[in-house]
């Protein structure tokens, strides 16, 4: 169920989803939160003469649309949930550089939620393109929710 928590979300939920505008310092300060030191990140002084999108950026932009459709969950504003969530595994396949000044969509969905030793497991998977449809990044996560330990 999307507008809930994330752990209300059930297989085949269908993300709304989310654009955005790739600025130089949404990339600055992403590269430099992650003493990524590559000009690529960082200049137009590269291969390609742009600025590029650093590829583990997809893990920003999952919490973009999470917090876009869990509305009662807004980590990025700084609403969490009572409970930890782990991410349990994770799969990104960066098929093509995204530049600073185009448009990226994110879309997705909850691919599904199973148990596992007691405990709840939900899998996602989201797509980023430009706006003008090439594909950027698939991405795969399998998350556990509600942890604690035992």
């Amino acid at each position: 169920m999307l507008d809930g928590f994330i752990t209300d979300l059930e297989p085949g939920d269908v993300f709304r989803p989310v654009e955005y505008e790739l600025t130089s310092l949404i990339v600055t300060e992403y590269a430099h939160g992650n003493e990524e030191l590559s000009e690529f990140f960082h200049s137009i002084n590269n291969v390609y003469g742009r600025q590029v999108r650093p590829p583990t950026m997809i893990h920003c932009e999952r919490m973009r649309i999470l917090e876009v459709n869990c509305t009662r969950e807004k980590r990025l504003a700084g609403e969490a949930a009572a409970d930890a969530r782990v991410f349990y595994e994770y799969h990104a396949e960066n098929l093509s550089p995204a530049f600073v000044g185009e448009r990226l969509i994110i879309s997705g969905r909850c691919a599904d939620v199973f148990e596992k030793r007691g405990r709840r497991y939900n899998r996602h998977e989201l797509l980023v393109t430009t706006a003008d449809g090439r594909q950027v990044t698939k991405y795969r996560e399998q998350m556990l929710m509600r942890f604690s330990p035992k």
